[in-house]
This record gives structure tokens, C-alpha cells and sequence, in this order.
């Protein structure tokens, strides 16, 4: 599924991909920068359908992971970031987004995120707790 998340990915996704794979004080602090980010984003979308406007654009397809990616990481991982009723302008852009034809027609089948994400699930913790320690 393509490469390691690292920090090249954004000061999004980092945090992000760190607060579902690490555990105790790390976690509680990624998930804080996480959700700061988040309310960055929340902030853009206002008032719009997509980032970019009526359409789907760049900016909605570099933030894909949030709008479909990120519920399957949650089961995956046992980790849930965003409790009901946060971020409420984000959830709905990716409804939005997922129910959109030409995005619905590339994105993949969720059992199969679930599945391989599972299957990395030791692989991915490994990464994210080597990561913290640098």
C-alpha cells in the first residue's frame, strides 16, 4: 500500500498515523497536534462542499486518508480519535467525498484496508514506536 508514512507526509498525517500506533503519553501528545490540525482543516472547509469548492479537487484528494481511511484505521488499531460530534464540518466533506462516483470508483474495498492493515498491525506499531524514540 505504498510507502512507510513518515514525516514527508504532512503535518497532518504524521501526528495522525502516529497517535493510532503509538500508546500512552506519546499518543495523548499526537493526538492533541492531531486534532489542532484538524481544526485547521475544519476552518477551510467552511461554508464550502469540497476544499476547493463544488468539486472534488487536490487539496480533497491529499486529504483522502481522513475522510475514508481513517475509520478503518480507528477499528483497526482500537484507537478512536475523533469522538461523536468533533470536527462535524469535516465529517460531513467526507461523506461527501466517499459518495462521490469518480472517487467511489477508485477507492478500495474496505475489508481489504481492514486486512492488511491488521496484517501489518505489529510491523506498523514497530515503525511508529522507533519513530517516537528518534
Amino acid at each position: 500500500m505504498g510507502r512507510e508514512p513518515g514525516k514527508d507526509h504532512g503535518p497532518c498525517f504524521y501526528p495522525l498515523w502516529l497517535s493510532l500506533w503509538t500508546e500512552g503519553e506519546a499518543q495523548k501528545k499526537f493526538a492533541k497536534e492531531t486534532k489542532q490540525s484538524l481544526a485547521l482543516l475544519e476552518a477551510q472547509l467552511e461554508g464550502k462542499r469540497f476544499f476547493g469548492g463544488d468539486a472534488v479537487g487536490y487539496v480533497d484528494l491529499a486529504a483522502c486518508t481522513l475522510a475514508y481511511w481513517l475509520d478503518v484505521l480507528e477499528e483497526v488499531t482500537g484507537v478512536r480519535l475523533l469522538e461523536d460530534g468533533e470536527f462535524p464540518v469535516l465529517r460531513r466533506w467526507a461523506k461527501e467525498y466517499i459518495s462521490d462516483a469518480a472517487v467511489k470508483r477508485c477507492l478500495p474495498e474496505r475489508d481489504q484496508l481492514v486486512a492488511y492493515f491488521d496484517s501489518n498491525r505489529e510491523r506498523y506499531s514497530s515503525l511508529a514506536k522507533a519513530a517516537v524514540q528518534q
